[in-house]
């Protein structure tokens, strides 16, 4: 199972996500996705989400809050080339501030800053979709999340704190 952790930041009626370009084996090109990245051996989640969101998008996150942990069950899966990857377990967390400068993009992808009407028409997981609508609720949440390619088949949510 491999780590890792992502983050939506969410500034008035806006949320930052990345818009990732196409690149070797990459399953998430021209998808919008939030910021984050694989867990470093013996490093804490929320210390991963600071040094990925930072690495990524020039940004410090202020004080984020864990709101899911998501585990993407991908077996029967064909990502990145590669059929039955390992499954990823990611600590999801919100935040609604920070400090620093927003990178113009990297070159995986391009930091964009959306309204709710954009998050309609952009390209997104349909899992990352789903995630939105729990930013919105009270308490942490545990997910499992299976898709059959890109279309989500399964989706268990559970309040769990």
């Amino acid at each position: 199972m491999i780590n890792a952790t992502m983050c939506y930041l969410r500034v008035d009626d806006k949320i930052l996500l990345l818009n990732r370009k196409p690149g070797e084996r990459d399953i998430h090109h021209g998808f919008y996705v939030p910021p984050g990245g694989k867990t470093e051996r013996g490093e804490r989640g929320i210390d991963c989400i600071l040094r990925e969101y930072e690495q990524e998008t020039g940004l410090r996150l202020q004080d984020p809050k864990l709101k899911a942990i998501v585990t993407f069950y991908n077996e029967g899966r064909i990502l990145g080339g590669v059929k039955d990857p390992e499954d990823w377990c990611v600590e999801v967390y919100v935040a609604t501030s920070f400090n620093g400068a927003l990178k113009p993009e990297s070159p995986k992808a391009k930091p964009v800053w959306l309204t709710k009407a954009d998050l309609q028409i952009v390209r997104m997981h349909e899992g990352d979709r789903k995630l939105l609508d729990l930013l919105n609720q009270e308490g942490v949440f545990q997910v499992r999340v299976k898709y059959s390619g890109e279309v989500l088949e399964k989706l268990d949510i559970e309040r769990v704190a």
